[in-house]
Formats: structure tokens, sequence, C-alpha cells
């Protein structure tokens, strides 16, 4: 007993009882249903023979009052073929052998009826007995129960068969006696007892096409007038009748005419349980198939409550033993059975070591969060002294110092940059952990993204002596929106770690393609290949761990071990994932999907726009990744790749118009001998420079570094450590610009800012460009940004400082070079302009390249130009402002510039406009012929 009043037992009660019941009926329904579907069939079949059987009657019924030759052969055809097809069709059907065998002797009445001296009575007798054999048989479908509503129709039907025999036996009686003589008293009454029978209600039928149809029959004129005759000539033929072949054939049509109408009644009827039938065998067949489907569910869940019992068993099995673990008491004392009360004492338990977790989980989050508080001061403590020696190290670097001083001072460098990205790692974890890190989504163009991103790496690449092969799907060239820094982190740390564990002499491939594209979002992939020292498979699924790190190779590479990790928490917020594939001592390849919101198309398409071109590719020299980035440039300009093994390529066999292209050797892209030599350049113009501006700098670093800094740079340096008198100065000076910390002493740069925009808006002056100095990441400054034009990162670089002092005022430094130079390309996009830089750049020592008419305008008014090529295509094309901003450069620098259009072939060009510029030139133009244009201009 106990057993059963267990938990299980109770569940198994539950859950198996209405399982039980459910079956059982469900079953008793299903057998019901067959049954009565069964007897449905019999009884659709019993009905068929009746009405054959009916039909039959009425044929029997016409020879017997058609006396025409012709006509009387045509009946007895069709009554001889309605014998033949009951006899095909019910010949087994016990109840119609006594039918069939009087119809025997219809050949034998047929002869009577043909001579002319018949004994009529006989016949009469004949056929009644026929009728009442069919009217047995007929009856037989009352002993059908199937349903109340279908029962009404059929006992109808029962009754109006015997009312036609009725009237037709009262037809045939009465019709023969008058014919001879006066009818007795007893006939007299046998009439009117038919007369009687002849009465039937059909007000009990269920409203259905066949009451509406009897009811309209019996409420017609011609029903009530023919009933009214035959009435009227009843009464005159009993009050003063006497034999007459006339009146018995008067009376003879009257009483066909009542028949008539009772086959119609008849007919409807028929039609009317002929429909009946189909409803409801179509309600049994849809009920049967619910109560199927009821039995199915009913045995499914059977199945599942007995899968389900066994889980719940082996779920208490396992809880008893956790409970046991938690309490450390003997099963006996504890947990005797699966009973109720067991659960409800480790209900107990469970609750009282949950309370106690709880405890503990307050602890280690406010020990987590003293932890973040704690990683994040220390971080910017650190920071500030590593800021002051990346600081230095920039300034130092200027100087003119030895070889073995800068290869010094490159070290230094190299181990602050490691030592901040460590620790940048650190708090960027400690961020995800403390759930503080969000996403920050702007727009940005894709394409160029990536192409920063890998341009970055040239010089590691080289100095490492690392192949790179890279792709940058043109089809990329969108405007995208989403959080740039957090792509920018995962392919920066993608490619970081690919440059780090591949040994010199090593092969790394980039891959960036589109996957498909909508009008309101773009798919692309990232892919990085490398030829380095491959993972293990046991150590993929733990390389997205925190600290995941392998002692051997950490000794040999460094590393926090926390890249992957947070790169793989910022791919999940951007509803992607990194995917590895590596093998031991061949390599790795990371990828990840990504999916962006679509903004705008920011280039002009070039798909296609050499289709039907043709390239011979020499492959002797070229290896198969570089081959096949060169592959998938190609097919997206639609040029025909035909692949030549031979040293030398020969003409295309098939063309009947060559083009010759001059030969031209390409020197390798990351020479280093030429990168150094660069560098030197660039490093020697950047210790000229100097803009003659007036700064003014807030600053809470007590040290000289950034005013040294900025004193290298800058003619007239200001240096404030507190908000108060920042704002002051800039009541008593007019300054340039303004760089400041955040945090400054009596008074921080916020107040400080806000009211030195307040005071210049009020006084009606040009707002100063305020440049904020940051220790923290963007995220962080997202409100502040709206005070502050731009925003600088510490530790602070010249070369930023130079950027953001370029654009100030649009001045260029005192001492840079002032020279004319040959060509300003201004096409609509930078790709384009990248093309024709490219071509053009055989032909003539400089060229820049712009794209937007400020740009424009602000290259023209610091430096002449021989030569300005301009897109008339351009969205914003204004001849008149484009000759206004040449003259006035013509004013500024007193040199003469020659402008040139670019036109479509399509595109019609005003006259008035041709005139003012130097050359019209077709987009479709020849390389060949473009240079020979160009080199004419020039001279």
């Amino acid at each position: 007993m106990r057993s059963y009043f267990s938990l299980l037992g109770i569940l198994r009660l539950i859950a198996t009882l209405p399982l039980f019941v459910i079956f059982l009926i469900s079953s008793w329904y299903l057998i019901s249903q067959y049954n009565i579907n069964m007897n449905l069939k019999d009884l659709r079949y019993k009905f068929a023979i009746s009405l054959d059987l009916v039909n039959l009657s009425k044929e029997l019924d016409k020879e017997m009052i058609i006396n025409d030759v012709s006509s009387k052969n045509i009946n007895r055809q069709i009554t001889d073929h309605t014998i033949e097809h009951i006899k095909n069709l019910h010949f087994d059907t016990i109840g119609l052998k006594p039918i069939l065998n009087r119809l025997e002797l219809l050949p034998q009445i047929r002869h009577t009826l043909d001579d002319p001296n018949f004994n009529k009575t006989e016949i009469l007798s004949y056929y009644r007995d026929i009728n009442l054999l069919i009217k047995d048989e007929i009856q037989k479908l009352r002993n059908y129960n199937v349903s109340h509503r279908l029962n009404l129709f059929i006992f109808a039907f029962v009754s109006s068969y015997s009312n036609t025999i009725a009237i037709s036996a009262k037809r045939d009686l009465v019709a023969n006696i008058i014919n001879h003589r006066t009818l007795n008293a007893d006939e007299l009454l046998l009439w009117l007892d038919l007369i009687r029978n002849n009465k039937l209600d059909y007000s009990h039928l269920p409203d259905s096409y066949a009451k509406s149809t009897i009811e309209s029959i019996f409420k017609s004129d011609e029903y009530k007038q023919a009933i009214n005759n035959l009435s009227t000539f009843t009464i005159e033929l009993i009050e003063n009748g006497s034999p007459s072949s006339y009146l018995a054939q008067k009376y003879y049509d009257l009483i066909s005419s009542e028949l008539g109408f009772s086959y119609q009644i008849q007919d409807a009827i028929s039609s009317q349980i002929k429909t009946e039938l189909d409803e409801f065998s179509n309600k049994i067949l849809f009920d049967s198939i619910i109560a199927f489907i009821i039995w199915v569910i009913s045995i499914v869940l059977s199945l599942i409550s007995y899968y389900t019992k066994n889980y719940i068993k082996a779920n208490i099995d396992n809880l008893s033993k956790i409970i046991k673990k938690i309490k450390s008491v003997s099963a006996t004392n504890l947990l005797e059975s699966t009973s109720a009360a067991t659960l409800e004492s480790g209900h107990k338990i469970i609750n009282e070591a949950l309370d106690k977790i709880i405890a503990q989980k307050d602890i280690a989050q406010s020990d987590s969060r003293s932890k973040t508080v704690f990683l994040t001061n220390i971080s910017h403590e650190i920071k500030a002294p590593l800021n002051g020696i990346m600081g230095f190290s920039e300034l130092l670097k200027s100087r003119s110092l030895g070889k073995d001083e800068k290869e010094l001072i490159d070290i230094i460098e190299q181990s602050t940059q490691n030592l901040l990205k460590a620790i940048n790692n650190i708090i960027n974890m400690a961020k995800i952990e403390g759930g503080n890190v969000e996403l920050y989504e702007s727009e940005f163009l894709l394409y160029d993204l990536f192409n920063e991103i890998i341009s970055s790496y040239f010089n590691r690449l080289i100095a490492k002596n690392l192949t790179l092969t890279y792709y940058i799907d043109p089809e990329l060239m969108v405007t995208a929106f989403s959080d740039e820094e957090k792509i920018r982190q995962i392919a920066i740390n993608l490619i970081d770690n690919a440059i780090k564990f591949t040994q010199s002499g090593g092969q790394i491939s980039i891959y960036v393609k589109k996957i498909s594209s909508t009008n309101s979002d773009i798919s692309f992939s990232f892919i990085v290949k490398d030829s380095g020292i491959g993972i293990t498979q046991n150590a993929i699924g733990k390389i997205f761990d925190n600290f995941y790190t392998n002692e051997n190779i950490s000794k040999t590479y460094g590393g926090t071990g926390l890249g992957l990790s947070i790169i793989n928490h910022y791919a999940k917020m951007l509803n992607s994932k990194i995917d590895v594939q590596s093998q031991l001592k061949k390599g790795s390849e990371f990828s990840i999907n990504l999916t962006l919101k679509l903004h705008s198309n920011k280039y002009k398409s070039y798909e296609n726009i050499f289709k039907g071109s043709k390239v011979s590719i020499n492959k002797a020299n070229i290896d198969e990744a570089n081959l096949e980035i060169i592959n998938l440039y190609l097919k997206y300009l639609g040029v025909t790749v035909e692949p030549n093994t031979t040293p030398v390529i020969g003409k295309f066999q098939n063309d009947k118009n060559p083009k010759h292209i001059e030969y031209q050797e390409l020197n390798h892209g990351f020479s280093p001998s030429l990168i150094s030599l660069i560098n030197a350049l660039l490093n020697s113009l950047k210790s000229i420079q100097k803009y003659d501006l007036k700064i003014l700098i807030g600053t809470n670093d007590t040290s000289k570094k950034t005013k040294e800094m900025f004193e290298e740079i800058c003619t007239n340096v200001d240096v404030v450590n507190d908000g108060k008198s920042l704002y002051e100065l800039t009541l008593i000076n007019n300054y340039d610009a303004i760089f400041t910390d955040i945090a400054l002493n009596k008074q921080n740069a916020l107040i400080a800012t806000t009211n030195i925009i307040n005071t210049q808006d009020e006084k009606d002056i040009e707002r100063t460009p305020i440049i904020a100095m940051l220790s923290s990441s963007k995220e962080q400054i997202n409100k502040t940004n709206l005070l502050f034009d731009y925003y600088l990162q510490k530790p602070l670089l010249k070369s930023q400082i130079i950027e953001i002092l370029s654009s100030i005022g649009n001045k260029d430094p005192l001492n840079a070079l002032d020279d004319t130079r040959d060509i300003l390309l201004f096409k609509k996009s930078k790709m384009e302009n990248r093309i024709y830089q490219a071509v053009l750049s055989k032909v003539c020592h400089s060229i820049d390249t712009t794209d937007s008419f400020e740009e424009f305008e602000d290259i023209m008014q610091n430096r002449a130009y021989r030569l300005i090529l301009i897109d008339y295509s351009n969205t914003s094309f204004d001849a008149q402002k484009i000759l206004n901003i040449v003259q006035t450069s013509y004013e500024l620098h007193n040199f003469k510039s020659k402008v040139v259009l670019f036109v479509e072939p399509n595109i019609k060009i005003p006259t008035h406009i041709k005139a003012q510029f130097a050359l019209m030139i077709n987009t479709n133009i020849s390389k060949s012929d473009l240079e020979n244009q160009i080199k004419e201009l020039l001279q």
C-alpha cells in the first residue's frame, strides 16, 4: 500500500487514470461508430433496392393503363429492363425471391392483357399481389435505427408508397366495378375505407427540402383542383351512380391525377433520404476521424506519461543523492522513500542550502565589484606613468640620437605599448564581468575600415618577414551602421594573433567577403588564415576562456589570455560567433560572419565595367593565394581570365583587336628598404613642422611632458592646471584651440568648457575648437562628447596632435614646402581616385585627391595645381562654384590651373559650360589615350 501513496504513485495515478478513461471512451466510440457505419451501409443498400422496387411498381402500373400497341411495347421493354436490373444487382437478396418468382408469371399476364376479353379481376389480383410483396420489402427499412431524423424520412417514404398503392388499388377496384355494375354496400364501405386510408400527415417531418416540396404540392392550385374534382365526382357517383364505361374512364383519369401527386411526394422524400444518408455518412466519418485522433493521442500521452514518470523518478533519485550530500546524515534518517513527506524534508534542506548560497553569492558579487573598482583604479594609476613614458619616448624620437639610442627608445615604446594593451584587456574584461559593456552604433565606411586596419600592419609584417595576401570585397563599399570600435577590436585581435604565432617566412591571408545584402542590411565574413604553430583540438574549446594560456606558448609568445575572450564576447553582442579551424604545426583559420544595418552605397559600383575584356595571367611566379585574389578582383570587374604558364605572354589568337599594354616591372609592395626610406623622409618632415597657432592647454600633468610636446609643434603655448584658470585665460586671450583633461583642479573641464562656450555665444564670438584629452575609453565619454569638437586618447602621440592642428583653421606648418603640384583629382569616390591615381602616376610627379567640395575648396586655398581633373557626374557639381574656387586659388598663389571635366558618354554638356573648361574627357577613354592627353596638358 505504501508505494501506491508515494509521490510517484500519486503522479502515476494522476497521469494514467484520465488517459486510461479517455482511451476506453475513445475505443468504445470508435467501435460504436464502426457498427453505425456498417448499419448505415446496409441501410443504403436496402434503400437502393426499395427505390428499384418502387420504380418497378410504377412501370407495372403503367402496363395496365396503356392501350396503344406501340406505347405498350415500349413500356414493357422498360419494365423488362428494370426487372433485369434488379436481378443483376440483387439476385442474392432473400427478400426479393417471392417478388422475382411472381414476376416469372408476367409474360402470361401480358398475354392475357392483350386479349380483348381478358378477366380484369384476375389481372388486378396479380398486380395487387406484387405491390403487396414490394410493400412488405420496403417496410423492412423501418427495422434500421440509425438516427431519429433519418428514421422520420424513412417512415414517411414507406407511408408514401403505401399511400400510392392504396390510390392505385382504389382506382382499379372502383373503375372496374362501375364499368360493369353499381357498387353494392360492401364495396361502397371498402371504397370509403380506401379513401380514409388515403389521408397522410407529413407535418411530423423535420424542416427540409422534402417537407417544403410536399407543402408546396398540397398548397398548389392544381392539387386542390384535382382533389376537389375527385371529391365532387365521388359524391355524385355514390348518390346517383349507375354502370357506365364513360364514368369509369372519368374516374380513372381523376384518380390517376391524384396518383401523379403521390408519385411527386414519394420522389421528394426519396431524394431527401439520399441527402440525409450522405450527410450522416460524412458526419460518421468526421466523428470517427476525431475519435481515432483522440485514441492515438491517448496512447501517445500514455507513453509520454510513462517516460515522464521514469524521468521524474530519476530526478527524484538524483535529488535524494544531492540532499544526502547536503545533509550529512544517513539515508534512513533523511530519505526513506520518494514520498511527499520526504520531498518536503528535502525542500527544507535545499532552502537552507540556497540561503547560504545566496549569502555567499552576495559576498562574491561584492568582492567582484570591489575587484572591478580596484582594477579600474589601479589601471588608471598605472596608465599615468605609462603615458609619461610614452610621451617622453615620442619627444626623444624627434631628437638627434644615435642608432643604439633609437633602438632602445623603440624597445621602451614597444614594451609600454604591450603593457598598456595588457592593462586595457584587464579593464575591458572587468567591464564585461560587471555588465558595463554596451553597443555604441554609428555610421562608418565598411570597406575603408578594413582597408585601414590591414594597411596598418604592413610595417610589422615586413619587420617579421611575413607574406600577406588579402582581399576586401569591392561590394563592401557601403556605409554601415553598427559598433565600429568593437568590429575593429575583433579584426585587430585576430590579425595580431596571426602575426604573433606565425614564424618568420610564414604566410598570412585575410579575406573580407560579402555574403548577401538587402535594402536594409549586409552580411559579410572576415577570415584570417595563418601558417603558424596551430592549436591542438583539445585547446580549441578552451581558447575563448578567461586567462587561458598554454605554459609553453606563453613563455615564448607572452599574453594575458584575455584577448580572444574579450572579442568572443563582442562577437556575441553583435549576434555572431568566432569559428576556429586549426591543425597543430600547420596553421589556423579564424572567421566571423557579421550582419550589419545598411545605410547607403558610398561608392559607384565598378562591377562588370570591363565585361568582355580578357586577361592572360602568367601563373609561373604567382602563388595560389595571390592568384585567387587576383581572380576575385578581375571577376568583379567582369574580366575573363585565361591562364598562361609560359614565360612570355603571347597574343590572344581569337582577339581581332588586340591592345598593346606597355610592360612595367612592379616592385614588391612590402620592400623593407623602401618603407625605411619613406619613414625616414616622413620623420625628417615631422621634425621641422611647426604651426603658427596659439594653444591653451588644461592639464593635471605635473611633468613638463605635455607642454614640451606642444611647444615642438606650435609657436605659442599656454598651460594651466585648473578649470577656473582655463576659463579666465579665454576671457583675456584669443586662442586657436584649447586642449584639456576632463579632471582638473578646482573646477573640472566640463564646467569650464560649458562656461567658455556660453560666454562666446553671448558675445557672438566664433567658438574656439576644444579638444578633450581622455584617459578613458570612447564608451565612457558618450555624454561629454557633445561639448567637445575632438578628442584624443592618452597617451598623446605627436601625429595625432598634428592631424587635429592641420584641420583647425586649415593651416599648414610654417616651413612646410609650398610647391606647385601636378594634378588634383576630384572624382566621386576614393576608389575612383585610387584607380585614376594609379594610371596617371606614370605621367606626373605629384597627385592629390579629394571626393568632396568642402575639401576641394580647402585644398585649393593652400596649394596650386597645374591640372585639375573633375568628375562632371558629381552629385553636387556646380560649374560656376568650381571656377570661382579656381580663380580664388589663382589670386592666392599667382598660378593659373587648367580644369578638365570627366564626362559620361551619354551625357550632353551645354555649350556655355564647355567653353569655360580646358578639355572634356570621355570616361570610357583608354589608358594610353588618357596618358597622352594628360602629358600634353601638363606640358
